[in-house]
C-alpha cells in the first residue's frame, strides 16, 4: 500500500509522479497483485488519467476533528 503520496508544488508538473507511478505499478505486479486501487485528489486525476487508470465511482472524503478539551 502506498498512502498519501504528494509532490512539492515547487517540484509539480515536471514527471515525478509518472515516474513514480511507473515504478509502482511494475513492482505490484511483481508481488502477485492483480488489483490497483487508487483514490486521488483532483489535481491527481490528470496524472492517473494519462497513466491509464479510469475513475469507477467518485469517492469524498471526511474528516471528524477531535473534540477539545475543556
Amino acid at each position: 500500500m502506498v498512502d498519501q503520496v504528494e509532490t512539492a508544488p515547487a517540484h509539480r508538473s515536471r514527471g515525478l509522479g509518472n515516474v513514480v507511478m511507473r515504478s509502482l505499478a511494475p513492482h505490484a505486479l511483481r508481488l502477485d497483485a492483480d488489483t490497483g486501487v487508487l483514490v486521488a485528489t483532483d489535481d491527481g486525476h490528470r496524472l492517473y488519467r494519462a497513466l491509464g487508470w479510469t475513475v469507477r465511482t467518485p469517492v469524498a472524503a471526511a474528516y471528524i476533528p477531535e473534540p477539545r478539551s475543556a
